[in-house]
C-alpha cells in the first residue's frame, strides 16, 4: 500500500512540474521586460510575427500593426469628441479622473491567420520619465468597439485590414488620487508586443 501511495505522489509531483513548465513557456508576466527591444516609427506597418503581449495563444503570425496618429486631451474633451459618458473616466475612490487621455489611432491587418487575435488590454504607452504608463481604459474602449471581449481582445478576418480605429489610453489614477505630469514626457513609446521580442512604436514630441 505504501508503495502505491509513494508512486501516486511521484506522479502528481511530476504532473505539477510539467504543468508549471508548460505555463512558463506559454505565458509571460505582464511586468516582465525581455532584453531585446525593437523600436519602430509611426506610419509604418510592423509585423508582429508571433510576438505577443501575454500568452503565446495570441498567435500573432500574419498580424501587423500601424500607428496612424495620437492626440492628447482631457477626459472632458475626449468625452465630448466621441459622445461618451464622462462618468466612465471616474477611476479614483472619490471620483478622480486621469489628467490626460491619449486618443490613439491604429490600423491592424491580417494576411492569413485563422485563429490569432490581438490582446489590446496589455498595450501601454510610456516614457522613461513617466511615473506610470498610459493604459487602455476598458469601459471606454468597449463603447468605442463593442466587438471587443472583456479583456479587449479582437480578431481580424484573414486577408483584411481594420482601421483606422481610435483607442483610449489614460494616464494614472492611484488610490491616493490622480497622477500628474506623465503626458509631458517625450519621446513616448507604444508597446505592441512584450515577448519574445518587445516591439514599440516611438512617438516624438509634436
Amino acid at each position: 500500500m505504501k508503495k502505491i501511495v509513494a508512486a501516486s505522489l511521484s506522479v502528481l509531483i511530476a504532473l505539477g512540474i510539467g504543468v508549471r513548465i508548460w505555463y512558463v513557456n506559454t505565458h509571460v508576466d505582464p511586468m516582465f521586460t525581455p532584453p531585446e527591444t525593437e523600436v519602430y516609427q509611426m506610419g509604418e506597418w510592423i509585423e508582429l510575427a508571433g510576438d505577443f503581449q501575454y500568452s503565446a495563444y495570441e498567435n500573432t503570425n500574419g498580424y501587423s500593426v500601424k500607428m496612424e496618429d495620437i492626440e492628447f486631451m482631457s477626459p472632458e474633451e475626449y468625452s465630448e469628441k466621441y459622445d461618451i459618458d464622462l462618468s466612465l473616466f471616474r477611476l479614483g475612490p472619490n471620483g478622480e479622473m486621469p489628467e490626460s487621455v491619449a486618443d490613439v489611432t491604429l490600423n491592424f491587418r491580417n494576411t492569413d491567420n485563422l485563429d490569432g487575435y490581438i490582446q489590446f488590454v496589455y498595450y501601454r504607452l510610456y516614457s522613461d520619465s513617466d511615473l506610470r504608463s498610459f493604459t487602455p481604459l476598458a469601459s471606454v474602449n468597449a463603447v468605442l468597439h463593442p466587438e471587443m471581449d472583456e479583456q479587449l481582445g479582437f480578431m481580424i478576418y484573414p486577408g483584411t485590414e481594420s482601421g483606422p480605429n481610435h483607442f483610449c489610453l489614460v494616464s494614472g489614477v492611484e488610490m491616493s488620487g490622480t497622477v500628474y505630469g506623465n503626458y509631458k514626457h517625450f519621446p513616448k513609446y507604444l508597446q505592441i508586443s512584450m515577448t519574445p521580442t518587445r516591439k514599440v512604436i516611438e512617438i516624438p514630441e509634436k
